[in-house]
């Protein structure tokens, strides 16, 4: 694994493209030019493309999704997590939760696009990265967001929009 490569192109990305006007961003040929323009290699474009295809795939609705189970209910972090998401970006995640900046199915697809990036043990500013980008990937989250800049405001992060 390298050291978060795939990570820089999706900071990149969002705030380049996730950001502007629909109409101002590029097709996607022009904007994987760009991005080797702006010294990213093919390999970590195209990792960070998969990265978001598999974020964008990850929204579709699933029967029962739409019901939030009872939050009382406790997460159990399995040991390729444990090994992974430090102590830190555990309690990050559950400071999330108890604020209610992300729903549970959030919080599992946060975890999974984590594990899904190239470094060896994610840090709390690369777990913050990974929730703006999957709230930035879901439609009619401006509460969550609000919640989200409260929490980083409060903790210091990107929030940027």
């Amino acid at each position: 694994m390298t050291t978060g490569s795939v990570l820089k192109v999706l900071i990149y990305v969002y705030d380049h493209y996730m950001l502007a006007d629909p109409a101002d961003v590029p097709q996607r040929r022009h904007m994987l030019d760009d991005l080797r323009q702006r010294g990213f290699s093919v390999s970590e474009v195209v990792r960070a493309m998969e990265w978001l295809s598999a974020l964008v795939g990850d929204q579709r609705t699933e029967p029962g999704s739409d019901v939030e189970p009872d939050r009382r209910a406790l997460r159990v972090f399995v040991d390729g997590e444990l090994s992974r998401l430090s102590a830190d970006c555990r309690a990050f995640l559950m400071l999330l939760d108890r604020q209610r900046v992300l729903t549970m199915r959030q919080r599992e697809l946060v975890i999974e696009r984590a594990l899904a990036l190239d470094v060896d043990e994610i840090d709390v500013e690369q777990l913050k990265w990974v929730v703006l980008l999957v709230l930035s990937a879901q439609p009619g989250q401006e509460l969550a967001f609000a919640r989200f800049e409260s929490v980083m405001s409060a903790t210091g992060g990107p929030v940027r929009h």
